[in-house]
Formats: structure tokens, sequence, C-alpha cells
């Protein structure tokens, strides 16, 4: 090795142009070797604190005896992105699990397959039977509690995998004939079938209830039900069938409907509940507010820490007594703050509180549970029909113009209603994988500081001005 660099600095060193020729040697192979590496597509070493890039213990636990065929379609991604390079990962874990980037340009099909615009960014899993579509926005999240964004790409990919290779998918039925709202809960129903859950429409006049329905949804109805319906209903409950169900203020007079929520002790408000705080509702809007979430499988996946309701009522119930004779336990949800009123004068278009307006607290959503002999049957209700409905919700978004989202879209009101389904319908948790992407700013101290600029600017000056110190001593020996 020393006869080695003797060479190198007598013969090569000492000679300029051999000299130049070293340093291109040295050039070609550092290329080459990147090129290598490239190619070999070796594991990403992942030295971040959450570890952003490398998937988690969890989710390999969770797909590694996966033995049905899934590939992921990329669209709008480039082969040398962060996310294909995390996507890779899953196919080492997994080799049922492939990987594969979509160009619209050469394959047209497959985003016409997935209903995917060309200029889109997302993520296709395809399973033999089932598939499901994430949106690049599905990937990260904000949450507004911290300040901080969330990395998402982990838990919805783990889940998606899950979701579209398991056998049993989640049943639900939308309760019709009643002139319910689930004619305008089109874009619901898609985040519903989204995340791997059948549903179909039931009209209980013409069909008996479903053995495989595991959750009923009541979306609003403002016609009663029939004496028929009703007693299916309660047979259903009585059976330890679960119920999910959203309403506005009730200002009818509905015997049959009531008779089903009597069951439970709870009645629907004829009211509305507004906000009087700024920072619990929308800007110059009473009555969309921002509730106090408790802590409940229903709300536990959402990180931006806010649902948005619209003209929410309350819910009333019977006293702790009742609810023991009927065999109810409640769980809360959401309820308003504590800076909220009620106001049953719906006309009533001022937004200042009348003295005699009820304060706050109001629930809003709750979880009733009745025991019936070795049977349970859950009954979610929620005083609030809008926010997960395809209500168009008008925003300023300068002086001049608006824009106009549908309800469901607001914060986290789409997770809301999908995790109440899958809590009712008893699905086995989703894998919760969040990943704090926040930027940590470091500031060196003056010492580590000089040490830096010293590796950056002082020592490669000196190594230049000493080679031109030995060059031009060279060159007057010569």
């Amino acid at each position: 090795m020393k006869k080695f660099f003797e060479v190198i600095k007598k013969k090569w060193i000492a000679d300029t142009t051999r000299l130049i020729l070293l340093v291109a040697i040295i050039l070609l192979i550092y290329l080459l070797i990147n090129i290598l590496v490239g190619e070999a597509d070796l594991p990403t070493f992942d030295f971040t604190e959450e570890k952003i890039y490398s998937v988690s213990d969890e989710s390999k636990e969770k797909i590694k005896d996966i033995n049905q065929e899934v590939t992921l379609y990329f669209f709008g991604a480039d082969e040398d992105t962060s996310i294909i390079d995390f996507a890779k990962q899953y196919t080492v874990i997994n080799p049922n699990i492939k990987v594969e980037v979509v160009d619209y340009e050469t394959r047209p099909d497959i985003y016409e397959k997935y209903n995917i615009a060309s200029s889109e960014s997302a993520i296709a899993i395809q399973a033999p039977e089932r598939d499901k579509i994430l949106s690049i926005y599905d990937l990260t999240t904000y949450d507004y509690t911290t300040g901080t964004t969330i990395d998402l790409k982990e838990e919805k990919i783990t889940n998606g995998i899950i979701e579209t290779t398991t056998e049993d998918k989640p049943k639900v039925y939308f309760l019709t004939g009643h002139e319910e709202m689930s004619d305008t809960m089109e874009v619901a129903k898609e985040y519903i079938e989204n995340d791997v859950i059948d549903f179909d429409d039931l009209d209980l006049l013409t069909a008996d209830m479903p053995e495989d329905c595991d959750c009923l949804i009541i979306a609003n109805p403002t016609k009663d039900f029939t004496e028929v319906e009703t007693n299916k209903i309660i047979n259903y409950i009585n059976d330890g069938g679960n119920i999910l169900w959203f309403n506005n203020a009730r200002t009818d007079n509905l015997p049959n409907v009531q008779k089903v929520l009597d069951l439970y002790g709870v009645k629907i408000g004829s009211g509305e509940v507004n906000e009087t705080d700024s920072n619990k509702m929308l800007p110059g809007a009473t009555g969309f507010i921002l509730p106090n979430i408790s802590s409940h499988k229903v709300t536990e996946d959402i990180t931006d820490g806010y649902v948005i309701l619209f003209n929410a009522t309350r819910l009333e119930f019977e006293d702790d007594d009742t609810l023991e004779e009927l065999g109810v336990t409640a769980t809360p949800i959401l309820q308003s703050s504590e800076t909220s009123y009620y106001r049953t004068d719906i006309s009533n278009e001022d937004s200042e509180k009348e003295d005699d307006e009820e304060d706050g607290p109001f629930t809003i959503a709750e979880e009733l549970t009745k025991t019936v002999g070795d049977k349970e049957s859950k009954l979610l209700i929620f005083a609030d029909n809008l926010f997960v409905s395809d209500s168009p919700i008008s925003m300023r978004v300068s002086n001049t113009s608006s824009q106009k989202y549908y309800a469901i879209n607001f914060r986290s009101n789409s997770t809301i209603l999908l995790n109440s389904i899958n809590y009712l319908a008893e699905r086995e948790p989703s894998v919760t994988i969040k990943k704090n992407m926040e930027y940590v700013t470091y500031t060196a101290t003056e010492k580590e500081d000089l040490i830096i600029r010293s590796i950056i600017f002082i020592i490669p000056l000196i190594i230049i001005v000493i080679g031109i110190i030995i060059w031009q001593r060279r060159r007057r020996r010569r």
C-alpha cells in the first residue's frame, strides 16, 4: 500500500498531465459507483426521528401474511420520488404487493378505469375483488392545535391494503321512505364506498330487515314511520342491531319516530345551538360551530381537532333513573362550548344572544348503549344532519367573491361519519400511524458556526493556495 502511494506521488502528482488524468479517473469511478448504487435499489436509511421514510413494525405485522395479489398504482408520481421509494418497502415485506407508476401517455386505460384525471395525483390500491382510491390530499393533514403537518401515507396505504384484502366488508343500509336526506348524501356514499364498506337503500314497507345489516343509517326522517316499519326497527334493536342517526331540529310531531328514540331515552331538540366565541365558530356565522370533542373511538382519528356543525340542535335525555330502567348508558361525543346558547325561535336571525336564551354547553352527539337481555344495541345520534351532507356551504374567500364547499368536506366531518360506521360495524381497528413532518430549525453556536464555515470555505481555500504555491515552486525549478 505504501509503495502504491509512492508511485501516485512521484509519477502522477509530479506530472500535471497525469494529475489531471488521475482526477478524471477518480471522478469517473465516483460516477460509476453512484450509477451502480442507484440501479442496485439499495434500502433507504431513515435517520428522521419520526421514521417518515420507513414502514413501521406495526404495518409489517399487519401485511406480511396477506396472500392476495395487490398492486399499488401511483398516478402523477415520478419513479424517483420519495413516496415510490417508500411504497417499494411494502414489496420487500410481502412479495404479493406490487408497485407500478402509471403514466397517462402510455396507460390512459388505467386512468380511465379508476376515473383519475390526467393531471391528478392519486394512488389506486387494487386487490383481486376490491379497490380503493387515495387522493394525494389524503396522505397528509394539519394539526391546528400544534401547527404541524402530519404524515399519513403509511396509515392510509397500510389500511387500504388491509381493507381491500379483508374477507368481510361491513354492510350498511340507508333507511328510505320518509323523505330522509339520503338523497343529499351522495358524497358521503362515495366516502363510504371508498372505505370498502357496502351500502344499500332499505324500504321497510317492502322488505324485512336484512340479516347482514351491520348498521342502519337513519338520516333526518321528516315523515313518520308506519307501525309496520316501527315494529321492524324495534325488533332490530332488541336483536342487538346498531343505528347511526342524524337529525336537525325537530319541529313536527312524529310519534313513531319518537317511539324508537324513546327506547334509548333521547329526544331531538326543536331549537338551534349558536355560538358567541369567535374561536368556536366560522367567521361571522354563529350557527356554524366547532364543538368540544370527547375522547371516543368515533373521534380518535381527528388529527386537526375540528368538526364543523351547521345549525345543530341539542339532544335531550331522560333522567338517570329512567335511563337505568331502560338499560341505557350514555357516552358523550360532541358538545357545544359554555359560551354557546340555545335559540328556540329559529326565525330570529339576530346574532346577539337574547336574555331568556339558555346558556351552554349542550350535547350534540352521544352514544347510547341499550342492554336487551344478553344483547346490546348501540345508537350513535347526532343532533345535526347537514354536516355529513352534500349541502353547499358558501364561504367568502375575498371581499368580492365566495366559494361553495360540500358540508361533509369541511375539516374532519367525513372522518366522523366513517369512524361511526366502522365503530358500529365492529370493524377491526385500523392501523393508526401519524408522523410529525415538522421541520426542526437548528441554530448553531458561535463555535459550531466557525467550524462549519471553516469546513465549507477556509479549508478548501487553503488547499487551493497550497496547490498554487507548489505549482509555482516547481515552475521555478524547471
